[in-house]
């Protein structure tokens, strides 16, 4: 019994949902669309992989979601949780099973849309693809994965019905990611930062701008791609964004700004879900 059991026992379940084939389906089809729409764009496969990169920080969260918010609110709802929990399973065992189960089918659509793009740009681009670079893209992707996985998670474990599950996993992605990008042009960090300035009278330093900027881990998980273009930054235009000297602009304190929020999302939820009643 444990951990395994469970997420064994969840993944066996979940593996018949039309939910997890899209999201395997989805990723690995839009990865292969952005290398075949692009082969004749560029020569090489690394910039092909930065637009790749934008697609996962902007909308592969959003494909994420359906996967993990009722991983543990559904269990609930349904009662199926009474019979987990009726094993010699404590509450981190069914936790962590969880996340093993859910987080093994997100990196099975990373890893399988990955080696698509890799075969894709091996067959057609006119310089061979970095195997290196490819691994290293999976892996910082893998992070990024991690990262919100434990969010929804976390989201799920600490509430009980569908809607606030669905409503709870949406807003954190409106907030960690179209809120902070800026993709609302009246509503999002830089109008906000610039409110608070104005009501304290001050405004804010690009260095303060810039650390709460990458304290989401959608910016941190672009900024942490700066691994895969080692060598070849002064190659193209858009690999200008990895030139900044501060703290915030490397890689090391965009890969530590995805494990705090894993860790702390995945040690609410547990302090959450362990604190419930679940009958």
């Amino acid at each position: 019994m444990g951990a395994y059991t469970v997420a064994r026992d969840d993944f066996t379940n979940a593996r018949r949902s039309y939910i997890v084939l899209g999201v395997i389906g989805v990723f690995t089809a839009l990865v292969g669309l952005i290398f075949a729409a692009e082969m004749n764009i560029y020569d090489d496969p690394y910039r092909v992989l930065w637009d790749v990169s934008a697609l996962v920080a902007f909308v592969f969260p959003l494909v994420l979601a359906p996967l993990v918010y009722l991983s543990i609110a559904g269990d609930r709802i349904s009662g199926r949780i009474k019979f987990s929990m009726g094993l010699p399973n404590s509450r981190l065992d069914y936790v962590t099973g969880k996340l093993w189960s859910r987080l093994g089918t997100a990196a099975a659509a990373v890893l399988l849309g990955v080696l698509v793009g890799f075969v894709i740009a091996l067959a057609t681009y006119a310089t061979t693809p970095d195997p290196l670079r490819f691994l290293t893209f999976a892996g910082v992707t893998l992070m990024y994965t991690l990262t919100f996985v434990s969010v929804f998670l976390a989201i799920s474990a600490a509430t009980t019905s569908r809607a606030r599950a669905m409503f709870g996993a949406l807003g954190a992605y409106f907030v960690l990611v179209v809120f902070w990008f800026g993709f609302f042009p009246l509503v999002n960090l830089r109008t906000v930062l610039d409110a608070v300035g104005s009501l304290l009278g001050t405004e804010l330093s690009e260095t303060a701008r810039g650390y709460l900027t990458m304290l989401s881990p959608g910016p941190a998980y672009l900024q942490s791609t700066e691994l895969v273009y080692g060598g070849v930054l002064d190659q193209y235009d858009v690999f200008g964004q990895f030139e900044g000297d501060e703290p915030y602009d490397q890689s090391w304190f965009a890969l530590l700004v995805m494990v705090g929020w894993t860790a702390v999302s995945l040690a609410v939820g547990y302090l959450a879900f362990d604190r419930s009643e679940l009958g």
